[in-house]
């Protein structure tokens, strides 16, 4: 084991491939000092994992991503540190996936209007009582044979601005950060270079914004170094990770960023402190 730690990783709980058994095991050959898992919007990955830790596994960090809409722009905002049992918390969680189940009914009307013949209980199926999203639709579309590959279910129906996409009903920033904080936690943007979601860094802070993911692999050496510069501009902490998803073209593979295990040592300072 070394000191490398990885604190963007998804599972099939949200819109990754792997089951909380197989992610165990990969996180396990990468020999990671500690890891946190980031389902969207869902604890349940996390809670799956949690159990199957033994003795010499690597740390497990409790995380989540939280989807946040601001100025029209969807941004993400990572939780870390927080209490995974923290009522208000998870009821907040439970709330937000009944609404992305009527996201995904509505999705599946307008497919049908097109002519494309899927069901919602066809979406179900595929998202094995998970946070239900694009990528169960976009399978349950290429399951009907209506296009050739899951890429092309986006390119053609439910991609942003698509015929048949719906917008999401997300947390707004000041909803997410205080969430999170109430919980004992500390608030992270998600890979900010993505589609240029820096520009909302200012105004993050001013609502209690905590850190900064530096390390991605959306991110390039240049942007790393800018990012680390804003970051001691905003006192800001820092963070990183993979965001690996086991999909073709989804980020990197398990332990693929050099984050420093200092970075979280940081980050748990902050939530002791933020909790005391």
């Amino acid at each position: 084991m070394d000191n490398r730690i990885d604190l963007h990783i998804h599972t099939n709980f949200s819109d990754g491939l792997l089951s909380p058994e197989q992610l165990i095991e990969a996180v396990r050959q990468k020999k990671l000092a500690a890891f946190a898992i980031t389902d969207h919007d869902t604890l349940k990955g996390y809670q799956a994992i949690r159990v199957l830790l033994v003795e010499g596994d690597p740390k497990l960090v409790s995380g989540v991503e939280l989807s946040v809409s601001f100025d029209q722009d969807d941004v993400h905002v990572l939780a870390y540190c927080f209490d995974p049992d923290h009522e208000a918390f998870n009821q907040a969680l439970r709330d937000f996936q009944k609404n992305r189940n009527q996201r995904a009914r509505r999705m599946v009307e307008k497919l049908n209007d097109m002519g494309v013949q899927i069901t919602f209980e066809q979406v179900e199926e595929g998202a094995v009582g998970t946070v239900i999203g694009r990528p169960h639709v976009a399978e349950a579309i290429t399951r009907a044979g209506a296009v050739p590959t899951y890429e092309s279910a986006f390119a053609r129906y439910i991609g942003d601005g698509k015929p048949a996409y719906v917008p999401k009903a997300n947390f707004s920033p000041t909803e997410a950060i205080d969430l999170i904080h109430q919980a004992g936690g500390v608030a992270i943007l998600a890979h900010p270079i993505i589609e240029n979601r820096i520009r909302h860094l200012e105004m993050l802070v001013d609502l209690g914004l905590d850190g900064i993911e530096v390390f991605h692999p959306f991110h390039s050496r240049a942007d790393v170094d800018r990012l680390k510069h804003l970051a001691d501009r905003h006192r800001l902490l820092v963070s990183g990770g993979s965001d690996y998803h086991g999909r073709e073209g989804r980020f990197g593979d398990i332990g693929s960023q050099k984050v420093p295990l200092e970075c979280l040592e940081k980050i748990e300072t902050a939530a002791q402190r933020r909790r005391e």
